[in-house]
């Protein structure tokens, strides 16, 4: 059974990096922003498409995080988060629908933090708002870079795999 009280603690928030810079008083108060929510498994907890509406943490169980091919339509498993990990980040920074479609792949435990109490918080300062934005930017040059290590590694395997049929062709 999962315990609804249990929030996340303060040590883990420090450790995701949207959230890493802020001190052990304000993290105490986005806490106060957010609830606890149970999921049972196979259950989607955001929908890719659907308007953003939070970050989630996740305090216990995996999600399987989906994104739909739009070329033809095929949805495809692009990986699993397990607790400790977030979703629902992009959220915090703009207003575009959700990316990816998050479904519960175990009963999940999640503390959710809605947008809109979060973006009044850091916007009641400006120090927390530079706070927030510098963090912002290390996460997302951290996606960049391994996204271009992913992009190089598939394409090499995608040319390796071309050359081993054209010898197998000849």
């Amino acid at each position: 059974m999962i315990d609804l009280s249990q929030r996340p603690s303060i040590k883990g928030l420090h450790a995701i990096g949207l959230l890493s810079s802020f001190s052990d008083s304000e993290l105490e108060r986005i806490l106060d922003l957010g609830r606890m929510m149970i999921f049972e498994d196979h259950t989607n907890i955001i929908i890719e498409g659907e308007i953003s509406g939070g970050l989630y943490i996740i305090t216990k169980g995996i999600v399987g995080v989906f994104k739909t091919n739009s070329l033809n339509g095929q949805n495809y498993d692009i990986g699993h988060l397990r607790a400790g990990a977030v979703f629902g980040e992009m959220s915090l920074v703009d207003e575009n629908p959700r990316s990816t479609t998050v479904r519960a792949l175990t009963q999940v435990a999640v503390y959710s933090i809605p947008r809109d109490e979060f973006k009044s918080f850091i916007s009641s300062s400006s120090e927390l708002e530079h706070k927030f934005l510098s963090n912002c930017v290390k996460v997302l040059a951290s996606i960049v870079r391994e996204l271009n290590d992913k992009y190089v590694i598939s394409q090499y395997q995608l040319w390796e795999s071309a050359l081993r049929r054209g010898e197998q062709a000849s």
